[in-house]
């Protein structure tokens, strides 16, 4: 073999069906250097057209890697002398790993190469299902993204123009590169949050009447909009704050709050405190993927305080709400009722 297994790796997390183990190494790697940023991103963006179709055929493929395991061993060669010391010996295997995924990148590269030279904006949708585990995103200009359970996540390959724009239905925690030239932002409905670089949390589900973004670090400027989508109000935001946008009444509202409950979902915990009962089963529904249904009015608005996890089961759930015993539950399909006695 004249590979290291990174490009094994690559795929798997382009595929995403990479162990946390894996991604934990994918990530050890990716942060390395930037000329192994540089690299995924261009592996992801050829990887995306291949899978349109464009694949060299086997004999290209075949002769592409005898030329390439070639080089690599030549340049292997060469590196020998910095294996000697530990310091050296982490720079070389870097190396290995980025000459790799260079061969995996040239195997496929070929099947691209006839394509137009005009520049399009190519848009990738990334969608994660109920239940699932918070999903890594590696945007093209180094930030990150983590996507939340029954979330959709949209954004161009390679950002090109003034600004940086991806757009959100439902929640997010943002890692944004530094860039003072070109702004990121994310659009959710009747929302856009405008930063440079900096970390905040975004729930922003189009079901949902209201939109809450939490700023963790940086500044970032707010704008909200009413439903004919028209310029609202623009608001700055500080480190600490959480801004509560509700959508049918085009009204926003900014309170100092310790951010560190908001992003526990990353764990797999929602935390809330004295928030109505109509809040919580929407929340909690989306993440495990079953309707919760409270046909009593003054029941829903109800206040609790408390946590749950991601890994528990609706009958779970719905036995923790019912710990004064106020309800009977019904579970038809994916829908749980929860009835007033």
């Amino acid at each position: 073999m004249c590979i290291t297994g990174i490009d094994d790796l690559l795929i798997r997390v382009l595929d995403r069906r990479q162990t946390d183990e894996e991604l934990q190494s994918f990530l050890d790697w990716y942060h390395t250097s930037e000329e192994n940023k540089q690299l995924f991103f261009q592996l992801k963006d050829i990887y995306e057209r291949r899978k349109g179709g464009l694949y060299p055929d086997e004999h290209s493929i075949s002769a592409s890697w005898g030329r390439l395991c070639h080089k690599m061993e030549r340049q292997q060669a060469t590196s020998t002398q910095l294996r000697r010391s530990k310091q050296s010996n982490r720079r070389s295997r870097t190396a290995i790993w980025a000459m790799a995924a260079a061969v995996f990148l040239a195997l496929i590269v070929s099947g691209v190469l006839f394509l137009t030279g005009r520049e399009e904006v190519r848009w990738v949708e990334v969608e994660t299902a109920p239940r699932s585990e918070p999903y890594p995103v590696l945007l093209s200009d180094g930030s990150t993204v983590l996507l939340n359970a029954s979330s959709r996540l949209k954004y161009s390959e390679k950002f090109k123009g003034e600004s940086r724009e991806v757009y959100l239905d439902g929640e997010a925690f943002f890692t944004v590169a530094s860039d003072k030239r070109r702004a990121f932002i994310v659009h959710t409905e009747q929302q856009d949050v405008r930063v440079l670089g900096t970390q905040f949390n975004v729930q922003g589900y189009s079901s949902d009447p209201h939109t809450i973004t939490t700023l963790i670090t940086g500044k970032v400027k707010l704008l909200t909009y009413n439903s004919s989508h028209q310029l609202n109000e623009e608001i700055e935001m500080l480190p600490n704050q959480q801004l509560f946008f509700d959508k049918q009444r085009n009204d926003a509202s900014l309170s100092r709050i310790d951010p560190s409950e908001t992003v526990t979902w990353m764990s797999g915990v929602y935390s809330f405190r004295d928030a109505p009962l109509e809040e919580i089963t929407r929340r909690l529904g989306k993440v495990i993927g079953v309707a919760f249904i409270v046909p009593d009015e003054l029941a829903r608005e109800e206040k609790y305080t408390g946590k749950f996890f991601s890994n528990q089961s609706s009958e779970e759930i719905a036995a923790v709400l019912n710990f004064k015993g106020q309800f009977r539950t019904e579970l038809r399909n994916d829908t749980l009722f929860l009835l007033k006695r």
